[in-house]
């Protein structure tokens, strides 16, 4: 059964959350220029804040550094060719809220194809399509659950969608896959009724040759230290000083762009320590969990054209969160598959590894699809973005109860210390504008602020 109501009425009714990733080229490209040996600003990652704060601050003729841990810029954001001879969205791949969207412009301008997403669903029991009370019953429950955590939104309630969603029986799974691990990259518990209200909606579009090629060609021009990874930021006396493992950078002001993974861990040092309130903010606006197991296929297996949503009933297991994926096929037309997996199942197949992975991937669709998904079968590759020790998560979303919190996030540190990045937009968090235009704004209060 392909019933695209299914998608339109009920299953974008809030934003898809996919987290790909990929990259465009290699990382001589942006470590060709040298950085200000004593900048005005010292920018703490290049990824979309971080690359967006440069770029404002030195159109303004200011003096910037930027320092990236990784060999690459990007961050969450890359497409990589090499793996599949195809563009791959390794991290973010979808362009969230079009309308609103800065990047969806640019690629038009600079030639990338852009599109809007397809709305071609299917749902599946077991090995057969769902029949139309079937689908009429899972979209009742998924439209049931929204209004429950709407209504607890509207009212200011800071609690988690478990708290708030009734029991649908044998749908029961399937809406918290959707809802949970396949958007917020977390489990119904794990986050906040009212931070998931104050998400900006808004139509989705993909980019053929991958969002973060896009990305990567607007950003090609800002030199970046590249391998250089920060360790502590000095700030008790005048200015601040960013110690690394290759040398110590001083500079007026520094915007820190890390994600709340790395915060919380305490990666990079701060001395004097932070004001407590800034710990609990990064160990209160949690970093989600959220993976594409992409599987490359000899043919569309899905019969759902180019960008199709697959959907299947999960088998119920004693684990507290679904064992499932939410499918992506046959994008942009490549034969490539996501299926996507977050929260605690994403974590369980990370601590088991990329191969075992890509395994339960195609278990699973063999269970559906049958013996052919084994003919078709290319080979598969697993993102781990949980393991990754510069982001520890895909993407960040409060926790039950630490809505307030991303204020404290947005609050600069003696005006001389600014946190930047897709968890500090009020709300467009999770997306890469949201990031991009909290870089944007960061830098235009660290240009006040030396202004004076």
């Amino acid at each position: 059964m392909t019933d695209k109501r299914l998608r339109a009425d009920s299953l974008v009714t809030r934003r898809r959350f996919l987290v790909g990733a990929s990259a465009l080229a290699s990382a001589p490209l942006w470590a060709r220029a040298a950085a200000s040996a004593t900048p005005d600003v010292v920018v703490i990652g290049a990824g979309a804040a971080g690359i967006a704060a440069a770029k404002l601050l030195r159109a303004a003729g200011r003096s910037v550094t930027v320092i990236e841990a990784s060999d690459r810029i990007g961050g969450r954001l890359h497409t990589d060719r090499s793996i599949f001879g195809v563009p791959f969205d390794m991290g973010a791949h979808w362009l969230h809220n079009a309308e609103v969207n800065p990047f969806v412009g640019y690629g038009r301008d600079n030639g990338f194809t852009l599109y809007e997403a397809p709305e071609t669903t299917a749902l599946k029991i077991g090995a057969r399509d769902a029949t139309g009370a079937e689908a009429r019953a899972f979209e009742a429950a998924m439209t049931r659950a929204f209004r429950a955590m709407e209504r607890a939104g509207e009212a200011g309630r800071d609690v988690s969608p478990a708290q708030v969603i009734p029991d649908f029986g044998p749908w029961q799974d399937l809406v918290h896959l959707v809802i949970g691990p396949n958007r917020m990259g977390k489990d119904l518990d794990r986050f906040s009724c009212l931070d998931w209200y104050s998400g900006t909606e808004g139509t989705d579009w993909f980019c053929r040759e991958g969002y973060g090629a896009l990305w990567a060609h607007g950003a090609a021009d800002v030199p970046v230290r590249l391998a250089t990874r920060a360790e502590t930021v000095k700030w008790g006396g005048t200015g601040v000083s960013v110690e690394t493992d290759r040398g110590t950078v001083a500079a007026r002001a520094c915007i820190v762009t890390a994600s709340t993974g790395v915060l919380a861990r305490r990666a990079i040092r701060f001395d004097p320590a932070l004001p407590a309130r800034y710990d609990e903010a990064f160990n209160g606006i949690t970093m989600g969990l959220y993976n594409h197991v992409a599987l490359q296929l000899k043919e569309d297996l899905f019969g759902l054209g180019g960008d199709g949503y697959f959907y299947y009933r999960p088998e119920p297991t004693a684990a507290p969160y679904p064992k499932g994926f939410g499918l992506l096929t046959n994008v942009s037309g490549s034969n490539l598959t996501f299926a996507d997996v977050g929260g605690g199942f994403a974590r369980e197949l990370e601590a088991a590894g990329p191969a075992a992975a890509i395994d339960v991937a195609l278990a699973e669709l063999r269970k559906i699809l049958g013996a052919r998904v084994e003919r078709a079968f290319v080979k598969g590759h697993a993102t781990a973005w949980g393991r990754n020790p510069l982001t520890y998560g895909a993407y960040a979303s409060a926790e039950p109860g630490a809505t307030p919190l991303r204020a404290v996030l947005r609050a600069p540190v003696a005006e001389r210390i600014w946190f930047a990045g897709e968890a500090c937009h009020a709300s467009e968090w999770a997306t890469v504008a949201g990031a991009h235009k909290s870089g944007r704004a960061v830098a235009r209060q660290v240009l006040k602020s030396l202004n004076g």
